[in-house]
């Protein structure tokens, strides 16, 4: 469960009733959809709470798929939310075009408190579902969110709640240490402070880290040590809405833009520019809550904005400004 659902509280009050949010597959079979990724060669991967699944536009009868009868689309399940023995959550997915990494939580009774287990994972996609996965446990249980590949080695991930575990930080960096067993080490990167409630999505674009803290958007340089710059502020949402994970789009960025209780103002695909010094532009989203964006390469849907909404399920196709 995440965090800013508490917020939502399913209180959908009369919203404004244009959206250019198209359903595409419906939250019946895809339920709290959190992660999108998509890799060079055009397959598509949606994490949330139902596992991690591929998105095809093909048929495919294989036990692990089933079609959605409105649009035709495949959702065949790579990997199920249970690891270790543990139900849990994708909570943060990227990939480096041949890999998927996510990270899987599972939850105490309060989404604030240290969660009962946390977990990385290597995934390697098959055909029809996962030819390799490996899983370990964190050393200690930590909600990571936002996660981007930083070089072939290492990510970089947000902790949504800084100060759980003994590393207070708003980013952390993982470093596989074996390729083979994929086990890893977890270091401070970037730490936390009072204007970053809830980190939650990153990108590493261009020798620039882009990272969201509540209701702020950053850019940080990298310098040539891996380590981290100065953050320069981009942009700062309204008090009543929150800003979650995000695409880089050319020189924009496209970032959810959520109402924390649905229908108090609008949820939109914020379009920020990557220096903050343009003007931004927003496509409403009706009373859909949206969490995360891919700009399909064509493969599948022209062009268009993919999301995932955790808050009410399902896939959206947003066509570009």
């Amino acid at each position: 469960m995440k965090h800013l659902k508490l917020c939502a509280l399913a209180l959908l009050f009369t919203a404004p009733a244009t959206s250019f949010a198209e359903q595409i597959i419906q939250p019946s079979l895809l339920d709290e959809t959190e992660n999108i990724v998509q890799m060079d060669d055009g397959r598509m991967f949606v994490a949330g709470s139902t596992g991690i699944h591929e998105i095809k536009s093909t048929n495919d009868s294989s036990p692990n798929c089933q079609q959605d009868s409105q649009s035709g689309l495949t959702i065949c399940t790579v990997v199920e939310p249970m690891v270790n023995g543990n139900e849990c959550s994708y909570t943060g997915m990227t990939t480096d075009n041949y890999y998927l990494y996510a990270s899987c939580t599972k939850w105490q009774s309060s989404t604030f408190a240290d969660p009962e287990f946390a977990a990385f994972l290597r995934i390697l996609p098959g055909t029809h579902g996962a030819e390799q996965v490996i899983a370990h446990e964190y050393d200690e249980p930590i909600w990571y969110n936002g996660m981007t590949m930083f070089d072939d080695d290492s990510l970089l991930m947000t902790k949504t709640v800084p100060d759980q575990g003994s590393i207070n930080a708003a980013i952390v960096k993982l470093d596989i240490t074996n390729q083979l067993t994929s086990e890893f080490t977890v270091s401070k990167w970037f730490p936390s402070n009072s204007l970053l409630f809830a980190p939650n999505g990153i990108k590493y674009d261009n020798g620039f880290v882009y990272f969201v803290g509540g209701q702020n958007l950053f850019r940080i340089e990298v310098n040539e040590d891996q380590s981290h710059g100065f953050p320069f502020h981009i942009y700062q949402t309204a008090l009543h809405k929150a800003l979650d994970d995000f695409a880089i789009v050319g020189d924009w960025i496209a970032v959810a833009e959520t109402a924390l209780i649905n229908g108090w103002g609008t949820n939109n695909v914020l379009f920020v520019h990557k220096t903050g010094t343009v003007s931004t532009t927003r496509i409403p989203t009706g009373k859909i809550q949206m969490s995360h964006f891919v700009k399909d390469s064509g493969t599948l849907f022209s062009d268009d904005l993919i999301g995932t909404s955790f808050y009410q399920g399902g896939l959206y196709r947003i066509p570009m400004p």
